[in-house]
């Protein structure tokens, strides 16, 4: 199931950066445009043969993800943690992930690692990575500057705007496993960013060109941890009981999602702080409780002091995005009937509140690194905003 997750996430992420981009019209993909991207670049047979072996079923492959390009200089996930991702029994620690997107940075010039201002409340360093070719990471201090006087129109009028917009880049950030239970996400993000870095097709260079990827490998490091050991341990011991996660940080354990406004937890108060610095273009939150992908949007009633450009935004790229899988033949992708879209106080709000973009995911994970059995019940129903349900077997 991890890699149903993997497999979902990584084309539409990919979609949807290129769509953000300063070139949308010309580099998205779109109708007219050739389904599958070519490149000379030799493969990794090894790690292709375990996306393959480890995709629960073929219809969550697409051309972007049913290989990983090799790199004679940039390890792959696999080299550096031991194993691909979306191996069945395997979940990966915060410092391992960390370990990996340092290698990273050591080996090519298209990643850089930040370390979050605080740490966590049991002393865990939360990492921010970003990516995007050597010409753009050369300047990301330019490009910070561009986006910081864009998020405050007091400080520059239209003309200034236009020249800014001209010369900046658009920052998307995807930020992963707030919830710990929902595993998945720190996983696959390790192969995105690797894929981003080293990969050659047009369609990823137009992504490092035009776009500055940023990545939150795991934003509650403390209950990531505690769940992977909580994993290793019923996986060890089988038919033992295996106590619950009863918080995923220190304090909280679903609600650390609740903390926008009130920025008790030190994971919230590194994410304002980021999002300040960088002020990304999209925050972007990956969950999983749906079958198999929803796309935020929501039902409404919209909180009334929202910019309408904002929800005018999630619809274009919900939209955007299920249309792209649905013409790949990936089941089961869909938007609006989720959740209504008025809470402030979800983490993405840091986005939705300073005028950028904030948006979720929510796949269909299992709280671990196995392939299960589910039944998904209503969820597989068609429906005018589902026209194309997930699967029943």
């Amino acid at each position: 199931m991890k890699r149903l997750v993997s497999y979902l996430l990584v084309p539409i992420l990919c979609s949807v950066i290129i769509a953000q981009g300063p070139q949308a019209k010309q580099t998205a993909v779109g109708k007219d445009t050739p389904k599958t991207p070519t490149t000379s670049q030799p493969i990794n047979a090894e790690y292709t043969k375990s996306i393959i072996d480890n995709t629960t079923d073929k219809q969550f492959l697409t051309e972007l993800v049913d290989h990983l390009p090799l790199s004679a200089t940039v390890p792959s996930p696999d080299k550096i943690i031991g194993y691909p991702v979306g191996t069945p029994n395997k979940l990966t620690y915060t410092k391992d992930q960390h370990r990996y997107y340092r290698e990273l940075e050591k080996a090519t010039q298209r990643v850089k690692t930040f370390v979050a201002p605080e740490k966590s409340e049991q002393g865990r360093e939360q990492l921010t990575v970003v990516v995007g070719d050597e010409a753009t990471l050369a300047k990301l201090g330019r490009y910070k500057e561009i986006l910081a006087k864009l998020a405050d129109p007091r400080t520059i009028n239209d003309e200034i705007a236009k020249q800014l917009i001209a010369e900046g880049k658009a920052v998307y950030w995807a930020s992963g496993s707030i919830h710990s239970t929902e595993t998945g996400s720190p996983e696959m993000l390790m192969e995105l960013a690797y894929r981003i870095a080293v990969e050659e097709t047009p369609f990823i260079q137009q992504i490092r060109k035009n776009v500055i990827v940023m990545i939150t490998p795991t934003l509650e490091v403390d209950g990531r941890d505690t769940m992977v050991d909580l994993y290793n341990y019923r996986k060890a011991n089988e038919g033992k009981r295996v106590p619950g996660l009863i918080y995923w940080g220190k304090y909280v354990a679903h609600d650390n999602n609740r903390d926008s406004m009130g920025m008790a937890l030190a994971l919230t108060r590194n994410q304002m702080s980021i999002f300040l610095d960088f002020r990304p273009t999209v925050l972007h939150d990956l969950h999983e409780s749906v079958p198999f992908l929803y796309v935020s949007t929501g039902t409404g009633p919209y909180n009334a002091w929202l910019d309408p450009i904002v929800v005018s935004e999630w619809q274009d790229l919900a939209y955007h995005e299920v249309e792209e899988m649905t013409k790949r033949g990936v089941p089961g992708v869909w938007t609006h009937g989720f959740y209504d879209g008025w809470a402030p106080n979800y983490m993405f709000y840091v986005a939705n509140g300073h005028n950028s973009i904030g948006r979720f995911y929510e796949t269909f994970g299992n709280g671990g690194a196995d392939t299960q059995d589910r039944v998904v019940g209503a969820q597989a129903n068609r429906d005018w905003f589902r026209p194309n349900p997930p699967t029943r077997g």
